[in-house]
């Protein structure tokens, strides 16, 4: 009986790995955009090819980048502004927009790749850690859900 409960877990641990990893690849094209006020009735896909273009100066966005969709996430609520996931037809596309994002550095918007709730839970924890071993002088970054400190990958405190 033990047996089997061992083998159980080890086959719904995989599952739950799959399904997390298959998750992640599913929003690999999208972006969020944070703090883009809310209309009613807006187009959601025009009103960020249009932002892509004016604050990111991106020359010829609306012609040139295609969105597959648009939508502002969660049920609206008057006090707060919901974010807008857009998914891209394109990678590159996808990740010119992500470069560009240093250009809205000290305005109220924000644009952050989408991910999982279990990986911004992981990534939540790690940002910690990650800015200190910055602050101590290492090269840091975060991939997903792992911390790469001098590109080892950080596995906690021993």
């Amino acid at each position: 009986m033990e047996k089997f409960e061992e083998e159980h877990r080890v086959t719904e641990n995989t599952l739950k790995s799959e399904i997390l990893d298959l998750k992640c690849r599913s929003m690999r094209d999208n972006l969020l955009f944070h703090k883009i006020p809310e209309e009613k009735d807006e187009i959601c896909e025009q009103k960020i090819l249009q932002f892509i273009q004016e604050k990111l100066k991106i020359d010829n966005a609306t012609e040139v980048i295609r969105l597959q969709r648009a939508h502002r996430i969660g049920p609206y609520q008057g006090d707060k502004t919901r974010p807008i996931v857009a998914k891209f037809s394109d990678f590159p596309d996808r990740e010119k927009v992500r470069r560009a994002a240093k250009e809205l550095k000290g305005t109220q918007y924000g644009i952050s790749e989408q991910f999982p709730k279990q990986v911004v839970e992981q990534r939540r924890k790690l940002v910690p850690i990650m800015l200190q071993a910055r602050k101590d002088g290492k090269e840091a970054f975060i991939k997903v859900d792992k911390l790469f400190i001098n590109n080892h990958l950080y596995r906690g405190p021993c």
